[in-house]
This record gives C-alpha cells, sequence and structure tokens, in this order.
C-alpha cells in the first residue's frame, strides 16, 4: 500500500529542516521581497530543483485565498482552509473541473481537522465519488459521523480520468444542511520533476512553477516550500526547502498612508511607479499594474510601426489600470412616486443617496447587484434617521442568487438599529446579488434607506471600481521597468542600449514612442511622465523629438466616438528635462489662432500629454476642416518648432 505523508507530517517537518541534508533547491524567480504594491494578487513564480526524479510539492500561504482554484496550472495537491470559527459539520462539497465530460476532481483524498490551528486530529480517507449532485452542483463527502472544526486540512492523493487534479471551489455542510464558505489558507500543488534543466541550474532534475494568490491589507508574508514527495513510509520524507518573500498591500491610496507625500508602488518583478500622492484627483482609490506576456501583443500592433525596429518585439509589457470607486446598482419592488425604483451603493452614507419606498404594502425588497460573484461575510445597513425617528427595516430577510431569479434565504433578521446594523453572515455565502427582503419597518410602511455596505471574507469592504487604461496626472511620475537578458534574446534585440518606453494609445490602436534613459548596469529603463497607461520596453529608431494625435481626423460631436483627441509630446534630449517649455497652439489655415492648449507650462518629464475637445478659446466647437497645430519646445535660447495638420471631421 502506498503511504501518503500528511500535511501535518510536514508541518514537523519544516521544524526540523534544518537537521537535514537536503537534496531539493527551491529558487523563487519572482517576486522579489520587500515591496509595496496596490495589486491585490501576486504571482509566484520559481523553480524546484532535485537530484532524484520524482515529484514535488510546492506549497505556499495564501494570505487572501486564491482567486480562482479552477485556474491553478498545475495538479492540486493539499489545501488548508479557515471557517471562521468552530462549526459543527456533517459533509464537505467538492466542485470538480469537468474536462470533455470528464471530471478532474480527486478520487482519494485524507481529510484531517482542528478547532485550532496546532491539534489536528489524525487524518480520516475518504473515496470521492465522480457523481454530481444536482441540489449542490458538486460531489457530496458525507462524514462518518459530526465533525467540530475551524480549520480543515484536504490532501488529494489520486485523481479520475483525467489529470491534473483540478477543482472549482471546497464548500462544507452543517448539520441543518447550510453551506459553509470556508478562506482558503494554504495552497499545495504536486509537480513532477524532469531532466533537461536550465544551463545555469546545479541539479539535473527541475520543475518550474506559477501560483497566483490573494492578498490581505498591510503587511503580507509568504512562506514557500517544496519537498519531494516520498512514496514509502513516514520515515521518508523528503527534505524541505523554503524560502520567504515579504510584502506590503497598500489597499487604497489614501494621501495619510503616503511615505512623505510619495507612494512608490511595484509587483516585485520588473516594474516600478513613484508617484506623489497629489498627482492624481482623490477619487482615483487604486493604481494597479500586471505583467503582460510579450507573446500576447498582436505583432501587427507594432511590425509597421516606424520607430520600432523591424524585427524586434516587445522586451517587457505592462497593463496599468487607475481605479475610482463607482456603485452597484440595485433595483426595488417599491418606491415613491418622485423616487425611482432603484438605489446605488455608492459608499455615500447620509442622505440624499436614499431609497425611499412608502404607502406599499410588505414586503418590499432591494436587490443590489455586486458585479459577479462575492464571497461576503458581512452586510451593513444605513438607515435614514431624522431627529428620533428612524425610517429603517425591522424585521428582513437576506437572500442571495447568481442568476437573479432563483434566490436562497441566508439569514433572518429580526431586530434592526435605529441607524447602522452590521450584520454576521456565518455561512459566508459567495454569490453576485443580494437581496434584503423587509417585512416589517420601523415606520409602518415608510422606508428609508441610505447605504448597504458589504464585506468580504477577511472584513475589507467589497467596493465598485470603476477602470481607466489611461490617466493624465497633475504632476509626473517615476516608471522604471526592468528586463532579464533572457528578455532580449527572446525579443530579438539588437542594441540593448536603444530600448524605450512605448505607451499604447487605445484610440489611436497603436504604439506611441515615450522614451527613456536606459541603465545597463542594472538593466532598468527610467521615464518621467504625466500619464500612465499601458506601456512596452522595445528596441527603438533613434529620434530626438516625437510627437502623435490619438485620433487625426477626430469629431468632436457629442456622440461619444473620437470626440476628443490626445496629442502626445516626448523630448528626448534628456539634458533639458525641467527647463523645456512647452507652447501648443491651434491655428486655422488663414494663420488666425483659434486655441491655446498649453502656455510654457514646464516640461518636467521626457513625455506629456494634451488634449483637445474641438473647441476655440471662446468654448464653441470649431468647424469641420483642416487645422494648423504649431509646438514649440523653448529651452533657455533655443527654440525647436514642429507644425503638423489636426483635421476635425464630421
Amino acid at each position: 500500500m502506498r503511504f501518503y505523508p500528511s500535511l501535518v507530517s510536514v508541518i514537523f517537518i519544516l521544524l526540523s529542516a534544518g537537521e537535514l541534508v537536503a537534496r531539493t533547491n527551491l529558487s523563487i524567480i519572482s517576486p522579489t521581497t520587500d515591496f509595496t504594491t496596490n495589486n491585490p494578487t501576486v504571482r509566484i513564480e520559481g523553480i524546484v530543483e532535485s537530484s532524484v526524479p520524482g515529484e514535488v510539492i510546492v506549497s505556499t500561504n495564501t494570505p487572501g485565498g486564491i482567486p480562482d482554484l479552477a485556474q491553478l496550472t498545475h495538479s492540486t495537491y493539499g489545501i488548508v482552509v479557515d471557517l471562521g470559527s468552530v462549526r459543527e459539520l456533517k459533509g464537505m462539497l467538492i466542485r470538480p473541473v469537468v474536462d470533455r465530460g470528464f471530471p478532474r476532481g480527486p478520487r482519494l483524498t485524507r481529510i484531517t481537522f482542528a478547532e485550532d490551528k496546532s491539534n489536528f486530529s489524525e487524518g480520516q480517507s475518504f473515496n470521492i465519488p465522480s457523481s454530481i449532485d444536482p441540489n449542490f452542483r458538486s460531489t457530496v463527502v458525507h462524514f462518518l459521523s459530526v465533525i467540530s472544526a475551524q480549520f480543515i486540512q484536504i490532501e488529494m492523493l489520486e485523481g479520475w480520468q483525467i489529470e491534473p487534479i483540478a477543482i472549482e471551489s471546497i464548500q462544507f455542510l452543517d448539520t441543518n444542511d447550510r453551506v459553509i464558505q470556508a478562506q482558503i489558507q494554504s495552497i499545495a500543488i504536486r509537480l513532477p520533476l524532469t531532466a533537461g534543466c536550465p544551463p545555469n541550474r546545479t541539479e539535473p532534475y527541475c520543475a518550474a512553477f506559477s501560483i497566483e494568490v490573494m492578498l490581505e491589507p498591510g503587511d503580507n508574508r509568504l512562506s514557500v516550500t517544496a519537498r519531494e514527495l516520498a512514496p514509502l513510509d513516514s520515515t521518508s520524507l523528503g527534505p524541505v526547502d523554503r524560502e520567504t518573500i515579504s510584502l506590503f498591500y497598500l489597499l487604497e491610496l489614501q494621501p495619510e498612508v503616503a511615505d512623505g507625500g510619495v507612494f512608490t508602488l511595484s509587483d516585485g518583478d520588473r516594474a516600478t511607479i513613484v508617484i506623489l500622492s497629489d498627482a492624481f484627483d482623490e477619487r482615483i482609490k487604486k493604481l494597479q499594474f500586471f505583467s503582460i506576456p510579450p507573446e500576447a501583443v498582436d505583432p501587427s500592433s507594432y511590425w509597421g510601426n516606424s520607430r520600432i525596429v523591424k524585427g524586434t518585439a516587445p522586451v517587457v509589457v505592462y497593463r496599468f489600470e487607475a481605479l475610482r470607486q463607482g456603485m452597484f446598482a440595485a433595483e426595488a419592488t417599491s418606491a415613491l412616486p418622485d423616487q425611482p425604483a432603484a438605489f446605488a451603493a455608492d459608499g455615500i452614507l447620509e442622505a440624499p443617496s436614499t431609497w425611499v419606498a412608502g404607502l406599499a404594502p410588505l414586503p418590499v425588497s432591494l436587490t443590489i447587484d455586486l458585479n459577479g460573484q462575492r464571497t461576503v461575510s458581512g452586510v451593513v445597513v444605513h438607515a435614514n434617521v431624522e431627529g428620533e425617528r428612524s425610517f429603517g427595516p425591522q424585521r428582513a430577510t437576506l437572500l442571495i442568487s447568481n442568476d437573479n431569479e432563483n434566490f436562497t434565504s441566508v439569514l433572518e433578521v429580526t431586530a434592526f438599529e435605529d441607524r447602522v446594523t452590521p450584520i454576521e453572515l456565518p455561512t459566508r455565502p459567495s454569490a453576485r446579488y443580494f437581496r434584503l427582503e423587509i417585512t416589517e419597518s420601523k415606520q409602518a410602511n415608510n422606508i428609508q434607506l441610505n447605504e448597504v455596505e458589504f464585506f468580504d471574507g477577511l472584513g475589507a469592504q467589497i467596493v465598485s471600481f470603476d477602470a481607466f487604461d489611461h490617466l493624465i496626472l497633475e504632476r509626473p511620475a517615476l516608471l522604471e521597468l526592468g528586463y532579464h537578458p533572457s528578455d532580449l534574446i527572446v525579443a530579438n534585440i539588437r542594441r540593448e542600449a536603444d530600448l524605450k518606453v512605448f505607451a499604447w494609445d487605445g484610440l489611436a490602436q497603436e504604439w506611441q514612442w515615450v522614451g527613456g534613459e536606459i541603465d545597463l548596469n542594472r538593466q532598468v529603463v527610467r521615464l518621467e511622465l504625466n500619464f500612465i497607461s499601458q506601456v512596452a520596453l522595445f528596441q527603438a529608431v533613434p529620434s530626438q523629438i516625437q510627437t502623435a494625435w490619438s485620433f487625426n481626423p477626430f469629431s468632436p460631436d457629442g456622440n461619444g466616438i473620437a470626440d476628443r483627441t490626445r496629442l502626445t509630446i516626448v523630448n528626448t534630449n534628456a539634458s533639458y528635462i525641467g527647463e523645456t517649455e512647452p507652447i501648443v497652439e491651434i491655428f486655422d489655415l488663414h494663420n488666425k489662432l483659434i486655441r491655446t492648449l498649453v502656455n510654457r507650462t514646464t516640461m518636467s518629464s521626457n513625455a506629456m500629454s494634451v488634449e483637445w475637445d474641438g473647441r476655440d478659446e471662446t468654448g464653441e466647437i470649431v468647424s469641420i476642416g483642416p487645422y494648423i497645430y504649431q509646438i514649440q519646445l523653448k529651452s533657455g535660447d533655443q527654440v525647436e518648432v514642429r507644425n503638423g495638420v489636426i483635421v476635425v471631421g464630421k
């Protein structure tokens, strides 16, 4: 009979790892350690080397959980979950990934339970059926008896027909047949060691891995371990190697948490941005950036670009997103005649951001769309209060749905506070639509709610955001893009010194040259710019000044299509940065000045971006036809002038 070492045994091995002669070598490729990020997730990439063939188990803690279990690229081996409190459980629900009609879930598991993190029970083996229960849309595993636990370890020892093992979710059933959501605390994957390691590796067998984990606000310490999967007995557990990654997750860009008024954000890999806290609108709450595989960029977007060396490809690509707090839309079954039957969960806790339902028979309900399936641990209801009178609900039921048609009751609340009522959801339901069905109100049938807030499994508020892929800054930011020698080989770069930053203009559908200075020793390109967008490193054709319009022609007719055009100006002469005064003017064909877009504002970075809405100095939209734009870059006694044509169309 094959022995499968338990995760509990691995804890002992980790404690005694210093006594072992390790044959397993774990190397983290990215991210680095000790950085601050505004990204909610981080992708851990690494390689495991071994002196012998076989299989390895790579595991890591997951401070905020896993964004999508089904998207793990490796075979799932083990999961440790936290139910939030001690629960009485009768079973487990495993939803497998179905591939070509076959389940990729586990066939044999071993499960251990604990009421605290240290005292786990002896493992119990369970054979997992392949059939799906239609009521739960999952495989149901019935425990032999009721089990009291908060922490549960699940090891997936064998799979069904198709490898690798992959699941969508793990849930639990309490003694009242309620589905309990669990917070994933750690994940383990199973990898085969293969011969043919990269040249810079010392051992003959290797396995590369990639795991994306969610972060919790504040300090995060990721402990990544690798060990060989021993097949014989408990004394032959493979040696363990461990790496630690420390980082800080900045939940929102609040000025009071900026270090000296500056945010320094990184993904722990190739991108870093230094930005002043007053460089953007206070409604912008997040600035996130994500690496894009260069091979995912459509070659037709740069093959014909005269500013990019032919035959080369992007070296590094990043997508930036600025997020402004938005709202969750809602619909009500009743409202006053002058109050639309709608409500916005928008973070405004006081009137007039209020839903009012009056003179309507109860029950009335409010359904809020969270724009995607969310796990919710708590809801806070804010009632409108006038003087001593509360217009909130007295009794209500919370229901959930994923299709806005079939709703399931989660909890009945029998007593609401006058102003603010926090509601804890012990089962941590996961759904897209949350409905508050009010059956009794404090003021007959007059109901007034100011806001409904939602909180996730970590207690963080669930907020809707509007994303912007191009953000003009009020003050320049410093962008730094790094690269590795292997990136240059893949991109067929012939002259490393000519690497420059290009920004993607979604309106013009082209990569626009923005420049940058290269540090060959550190292998980074640095650039100051007054806008944020998708950027990439390309080998550029040498040039001095670059200009480009996002739309030319454009049509400021108010239909939402090309109503504005954006001019990007790049000054490649770094010696004059901070001294250059640009003037950007629009003239008609009779040389009459129509509009001054920029007038001697100091160009304190390599690149700047300005917009024209097609209006003249009086605010009127200009006539259809061609116009002359003139750009003057003045630095001391030197003046460089560029002219061109910008066309206003229908």
